[in-house]
């Protein structure tokens, strides 16, 4: 390498927050011998978004990195999801809000991370394994209205080449983990804005918080037996809009707001605004107690965010925050942080052993996958309105977690084998674009989505949208464990179990919507009735009305 160099390394990483640090210790872990470089311009790590991991993070941070016994003593086991649903007056207590969560804890684990101090102990991790972390350490002319090609050169033969305010650093492989702030999306241009999902959040961290298990008389505390509700991830679910809470210690906790511009005007951009507005909500004044103390105040008026490339061939990358952002709900940012990780690492470990006519297959197919993943979590247009209707919801929701179980979770767990294999085995001559954006799970997620805002299209016309929000309750056990799902998620992945299993999932959404429809009406549920006009095909696109219409002529109905 050039004279010019202050500092030389095989990998240099942009950014050591959680997607950062997490993969500066996968790097260490799994190739040791690697000379790895973290440069932040923070000099400590400041709350934001906290993390609710999903199952796969939790599997990446137990199996890969091995920080599970870290996670167990200092952050929180989550006891999982919750869901509450509330009147359109918000006036409901939350003992009386219908409810969709599990009475059992899941059998796989996940945390309620306090992502501070996980990024810091990162940090401390790598610094033990040999990795050099500079904080403090600003890559030049990164700030508003400057270029960062006048800091950055890129070199995918030679070396790539970074100015910052510890020196001039070459590496062979540059990753870029710095968040929204990211410089290589910035020089490249690669991110624009997305009117298809515009998402703003606000949050803050609360002192004072009353434990949700000290509210609610016994027998609400009574149908979560085990680990009870002060554990879980908590989601108050309004018509366009929902707020979590999210536990970090016993008093402290994570309270934001996340909500669709389309739909809800909320003007929060104060911290005094953005209390004012939580305490409006009966259950949630509960919950912040007499007295809540607010820090760390935080607003992103444009939430989703989506790089167009994010690895090359010139040996570059894009994780976490600066390449893939969606809704705060779901742990995306965990889930897809983790995906990148291990794809950057697997081209890595190809390039190092010199298989170079792998790495335009796997970069292709790795477009493809994040790619893929954006467009199916991608908001449609009514998903935020479903969110205030328990009926709604909790069918959606249903199909959304019995295809993660049925595709994500098993394909996180075997590190992704098939799309490797599809990588290595196509190259860049193949149809699998339009296989995964178009095929067949694409189109029934897709008209999944456009039958639930037929749903709520239908509730509306009858003012029924918050006919289900009271005294309801839904235990996610019923579809987080699905037996047929869970028998099958540790195992290889086969594609046509997998099939068959997507099949039976659109059977049970529709079967929900569609019975749901007749208890409304107040009539008595009849499978015989819908076995005989449901269409099971998803691409034959029967709509809503249609199978309601069938049952209901069964039934001598012909109506809502």
């Amino acid at each position: 390498m050039g004279s010019d160099t202050d500092i030389e390394c095989d990998v240099l990483i942009i950014g050591s927050g959680l997607a950062g640090g997490t993969l500066a210790r996968q790097l260490t872990l799994e190739q040791p011998d690697l000379t790895v470089v973290v440069v932040d311009k923070a000099t400590d790590f400041s709350p934001g978004l906290d993390e609710s991991s999903g199952e796969e993070f939790s599997d990446y941070a137990n199996r890969v990195l091995r920080i599970g016994p870290y996670l167990r003593k200092h952050h929180i086991v989550s006891s999982g999801m919750r869901y509450f649903f509330d009147s359109a007056d918000r006036d409901l207590p939350i003992e009386r809000m219908s409810e969709i969560g599990g009475r059992t804890p899941h059998s796989i684990p996940t945390y309620l991370i306090d992502r501070p101090m996980l990024e810091r102990e990162l940090c401390d991790m790598n610094r033990r394994s040999g990795v050099r972390v500079l904080l403090g350490t600003e890559v030049l002319n990164c700030g508003p209205g400057e270029s960062p090609a006048e800091a950055i050169t890129i070199d995918g033969r030679n070396g790539h080449r970074v100015r910052t305010t510890a020196g001039v650093i070459r590496c062979r492989w540059l990753v870029d983990a710095a968040g929204e702030a990211s410089p290589l999306s910035r020089m490249f241009e690669l991110v624009s804005e997305d009117d298809r999902n515009p998402i703003a959040a606000v949050w803050g961290r609360f002192e004072g918080c009353v434990a949700l298990d000290d509210l609610g008389d016994a027998s609400w505390r009574r149908r979560a037996p085990h680990w009870g509700r002060a554990s879980s991830m908590v989601y108050l679910m309004y018509r366009g809009y929902c707020i979590w809470v999210m536990p970090i210690s016993e008093s402290r906790h994570s309270i934001g707001v996340a909500f669709d511009r389309r739909h809800v005007k909320l003007d929060i951009g104060t911290a005094d605004v953005f209390v004012t507005f939580l305490q409006e909500h009966r259950a949630v004044r509960a919950l912040l107690g007499p007295d809540p103390v607010l820090s760390d105040f935080g607003v992103r008026e444009n939430f989703a965010r989506f790089a167009k490339e994010q690895f090359s061939e010139d040996r570059w990358f894009l994780t976490g925050g600066a390449g893939t952002v969606l809704d705060p709900m779901f742990a995306t940012s965990s889930w897809i942080l983790t995906e990148s990780n291990k794809l950057i690492v697997e081209f890595i470990t190809s390039d190092r052993a010199g298989r170079s006519h792998e790495l335009p297959g796997l970069v292709h197919h790795y477009h493809i996958r994040m790619r893929s993943r954006y467009e199916k979590l991608l908001n449609s247009v009514g998903h935020y309105v479903s969110r205030g209707s328990f009926d709604a919801w909790s069918a959606w929701l249903a199909l959304r977690n019995r295809v993660y179980y049925n595709r994500i979770v098993p394909d996180a767990f075997e590190d992704h084998r098939i799309l490797l294999w599809f990588g290595r085995a196509h190259g860049v001559d193949c149809r699998c674009d339009e296989a995964v954006m178009n095929g067949k799970l694409a189109r029934m997620l897709a008209w999944a989505d456009q039958l639930t805002d037929e749903f709520v299209d239908l509730l509306d016309q009858n003012e029924k949208f918050y006919v289900g929000n009271e005294g309801m309750f839904l235990d996610s056990r019923l579809f987080d464990e699905d037996t047929v799902l869970m028998a099958k998620v540790h195992d290889r992945r086969n594609w046509m179990r997998e099939v068959s299993a997507d099949e039976r999932t659109y059977g049970i959404f529709c079967r929900t919507l569609v019975r749901r429809l007749v208890e409304i009406s107040g009539e008595v549920w009849s499978e015989t009735s819908f076995k005989a006009v449901f269409n099971p095909d998803a691409d034959d696109r029967q709509t809503l009305r249609a199978m309601y219409a069938g049952v209901a002529g069964h039934l001598g109905r012909g109506d809502l």
